[in-house]
């Protein structure tokens, strides 16, 4: 029964990781084409707010681009139960993206501060910047829904990365359409010069928070931790639920990598004691570890 729940959960996971490989492909795909027509919009037009918007697709496809590359390796490494890394490569990839995206975000700001000291009027062009904003906002809005599936399949740091990536975008297009639209129907007014700018350094702020706070938790999923000392205790009540069965108790290691909780049992038994019967003394003490722990490795160490 243990070995099949193990197999259904690795199943889940490599499902998980296919799902999150088609999302990240229909971003690749949908974001190239957008790309290259909002850097056309941008040149033509001058606008920053459409300069900001440029960045924020090259973005897309490069976290695209990793994701996809990062959860084709994770599926082909999801059967490795002990393989530590996998959760620091899954967090590498969420911080090599988000730091990207910082540079791209300072130049962006410098761009807005320089169009607030030297204003130019709006182009009559964002007429079809208006037309491409509204198709990206119904294609963010198909993104996010999917990408949303996948999150409560496999809730790990690299998938929540790409959902929270997927918010901001659309969040960021619904904000640069209302503001192309507002600067396109009111360019004949002398002060409009002044409202893409504006609106641009506030989306910058905006989007460089949610940066920081996802370059943190990837640079903590980066960092091995302990365990807080309830859960530690906890676990020692999970032991005295085997102790008639063990012959001396050595002690528990424990450790977290990224979302998985990493519990070693350093115990002896008799020597006499078969095969069977450790290994039923291990399925109860697992047992009761993953009530407590459902997200937790565990493992029996016979001897010192």
């Amino acid at each position: 029964m243990n070995k099949e729940n193990e197999q259904v959960t690795e199943n889940n996971i490599n499902d998980a990781y296919k799902s999150q490989q088609k999302v990240s492909m229909m971003t690749i795909i949908s974001e190239l084409p957008n790309l290259v027509a909002l850097t056309v919009m941008t040149v033509l037009s001058g606008s920053v707010i459409m300069a900001l918007d440029t960045f924020e697709s090259f973005a897309n496809v490069l976290q695209g681009s990793i994701t996809h590359r990062l959860s084709k390796k994770m599926q082909g490494d999801a059967s490795f139960k002990y393989d530590y890394g996998m959760g620091k490569i899954d967090a590498f990839g969420s911080l090599i993206s988000a730091s990207i995206l910082f540079l791209g975000l300072a130049a962006i700001l410098a761009v807005s501060i320089n169009s607030l000291i030297s204003p130019s009027s709006p182009s009559d062009l964002l007429f079809l910047a208006i037309i491409i904003k509204v198709i990206n906002v119904a294609i963010d809005i198909l993104l996010l829904y999917k990408q949303q599936k996948v999150v409560k399949q496999n809730d790990s740091p690299m998938v929540r990365s790409a959902f929270i990536f997927l918010k901001k975008d659309l969040i960021t297009d619904l904000v640069v359409l209302v503001t192309v639209a507002v600067a396109y129907i009111f360019r004949a007014f002398p002060l409009i010069v002044y409202f893409e700018p504006i609106v641009c350094i506030l989306c910058v702020i905006y989007v460089a928070f949610l940066n920081v706070k996802q370059i943190r938790n990837a640079a903590s999923n980066l960092l091995d931790k302990t365990l807080d000392e309830e859960t530690q205790m906890q676990i020692i009540n999970c032991v005295t639920k085997i102790w008639a069965e063990i012959d001396d108790f050595k002690g528990v290691r424990t450790r977290r990598s990224s979302n998985t909780i990493f519990i070693d049992l350093l115990v002896t038994f008799e020597d006499e004691t078969k095969y069977s019967e450790i290994l039923k003394t291990y399925e109860k003490f697992e047992k009761s570890i993953k009530e407590l722990l459902p997200d937790s490795v565990t493992s029996i160490v016979i001897g010192e």
